[in-house]
This record gives C-alpha cells, structure tokens and sequence, in this order.
C-alpha cells in the first residue's frame, strides 16, 4: 500500500464540495472552530490548509495567516481564494523551517490532517517550537475508536474508497495514547478533548450520518497549550 493520500488529483472535487458537505459543515467545522481563542490580530498557521476555507475565515476575523499544504494543486485553489490576504506555501506542514521562524504564531490550527501525519512526534515538536509560551495548538483528527475491525492499540495505515470525492483515501488510525504521549513530549497540556454530539441542524440535513454520529463519534477535537 501506498502512503497517506496525495489530494493532488482530488483537489478540485474537496474544494467544491466540503464547504457545504453537512458531515463536514455541520459537525466537524463548528466543533474544531468552537476550541480557537481569540484570534484578531493574532498570528496563525493553518497546517494542511487544502483549499483555503479556513485560512479564509481566520483572515475575515483580522488574523495574520500562514497556510501551508503538500497539494500543489490545493495551494492553487486557495491563491484563487485568497489573493494576496494570506501567505500561502506548498510544503510539509510538520517541516516548518525556513517557513517559520521560532516562537513566531499564536496559533497552530489544523483540521483533518493529523491522521495523514506518520510521524507526529517530529510535527508536534516541530508546532512546539513555532509557538509563542502558551501559544495554542487545535486539531481534529479521526476517532481512535474507529478500528474498523482493526486492534485498538494498533497504528494501522488504512485505505478506504469515499464516494463523495470519487477517490481512495489512505490515512492514519491511532489509539487515543498514540496522540496523547507525542503532545506531552512536545511540552502541550491539553486544554480541552472533545467527541461532540451531533447536531438537530445536521439531523435535519442528513438523517443518516446523524444517526450513525450519534452512535459513535467520528473525529477527536483537541486544543493544546505549549507549556
């Protein structure tokens, strides 16, 4: 099996389509939006900005906004976004320097990216390190408890087809420790750790995923602290 999933060829079809996608609008953007401190006039990464939704919504509120993505294509999209309202660079998101210098940013934000991440010990320190003393780190990432069938404890790369990008993903499941213990060695205490209910908006939208939400959560949101 191949690594984590290159979005190159997926770009255009995620960049249509997530920002009105219920699963997506109603229930992970405004459980990871609902962790983020102030953000006005503050300095922010957005770590696997893909097509810029977010990095756009943290300009709107008057951050100053670095995103950073591997998807040539995805950087493209969000230059087509933004113009000129952010700096935007095609490049690793857990390999920062000569991007970003240290103890620079308020605010590492990254959503849905961390399970596309082998090595979180090197990201997490490397976040660490291009945050201001207690500065915040915000991040949702899949569920641990979703095994698929797959031993808890297991890190496992697993692949699945999604039919509402047309495409096969490939990322990361992990047990809760395995994001727990990279966080400590990085020097994060954990604010908040949060599997949120879904919401009536959603169970309007989409019967379905509301249901099956409401059974098991699909994603973890954390917020961190640099110590």
């Amino acid at each position: 099996m191949a690594g984590p999933t290159d979005y190159d060829d997926l770009a255009a079809t995620y960049a249509a389509r997530v920002a009105t996608r219920p699963y997506n609008a109603l229930y992970e953007r405004p459980n990871i939006l609902a962790l983020l401190p102030n953000i006005t006039g503050r300095d922010v990464l957005d770590a696997g900005c893909g097509p810029g939704h977010s990095a756009e919504w943290f300009v709107q509120r008057g951050a100053r906004v670095t995103g950073i993505d591997l998807s040539v294509r995805m950087i493209e999209i969000a230059r087509e976004r933004l113009g000129d309202r952010a700096r935007l660079v095609c490049g690793d998101a857990g390999a920062l320097r000569g991007i970003v210098t240290d103890a620079s940013l308020d605010l590492v934000f990254s959503s849905l990216v961390v399970h596309y991440i082998a090595d979180l010990e090197a990201t997490f320190a490397e976040w660490a390190r291009v945050l201001r003393p207690g500065g915040r780190l915000v991040f949702s990432t899949v569920h641990p408890l979703a095994t698929g069938g797959a031993a808890y404890l297991d890190t496992q790369l697993v692949e699945e087809r999604w039919r509402w990008l047309d495409g096969t993903i490939r990322y990361y499941r992990r047990p809760l420790r395995a994001l727990t213990e990279p966080l400590a060695a990085a020097g994060f205490v954990i604010e908040q750790l949060r599997e949120p209910s879904p919401s009536e908006e959603l169970r309007a939208r989409d019967p379905r995923d509301f249901e099956r939400l409401s059974r098991e959560p699909a994603f973890l949101f954390v917020r961190a602290r640099k110590d």
